[in-house]
């Protein structure tokens, strides 16, 4: 898997042998990539990458010029690989790699980000309460938004602390763009 554009474009992402990850095809990381900019601004925007995995998409952020991205994954595994991604790049001084859950992470994020990503497991219970549980922490501020990659039968209620902007089909997956309020 390679960087779609920006400064690292063509350089490797990492994935070694994990398991049970599904990263962001090239066409969706494109295809998002392509939409971002109407909605923040790069070089001034920091970026958390929730159930990163392989970092796919904190990277292609890292590479379009984002100032800090911080990934927050719960795999051991999925941890070293980025880290191995992140040295290859050299870019360890824009990035902080964070070993736990994203429960425990939304309780203290270190920062507010103008960029949230979330692709979790497909199977994640209650995975319709997690743009809410994001929208009450203090991960995010007014504006920021939210990339949620989910299953086709994944259907968002209607909540006061954000509204969804657009939505792009990939098959059978769906990636829901939030703003939140």
């Amino acid at each position: 898997m390679r960087i779609t554009g920006g400064e690292y474009r063509g350089r490797k992402i990492y994935s070694g042998k994990l398991k049970d990850v599904r990263p962001a095809t090239d066409r969706v990381r494109e295809t998002i990539f392509a939409i971002l900019p109407q909605y923040i601004n790069f070089s001034d925007t920091t970026v958390i990458d929730l159930y990163a995995g392989t970092g796919s998409l904190g990277f292609e952020c890292l590479s379009r010029g984002a100032q800090y991205v911080i990934f927050v994954d719960a795999s051991k595994e999925a941890v070293n690989t980025m880290k191995k991604t992140s040295d290859a790049l050299g870019c360890d001084n824009r990035c902080e790699i964070i070993h736990g859950t994203v429960d425990r992470f939304l309780k203290n994020p270190p920062s507010d980000a103008g960029l949230i990503f979330a692709d979790p497991p497909y199977a994640i219970e209650h995975l319709e309460k997690l743009p809410a549980k994001i929208a009450n922490s203090t991960i995010k501020k007014d504006g920021s938004i939210l990339l949620i990659e989910h299953n086709k039968q994944t259907v968002f209620p209607e909540y006061a602390s954000y509204s969804i902007i657009r939505q792009k089909t990939f098959g059978n997956s769906i990636v829901s763009f939030f703003e939140l309020l």
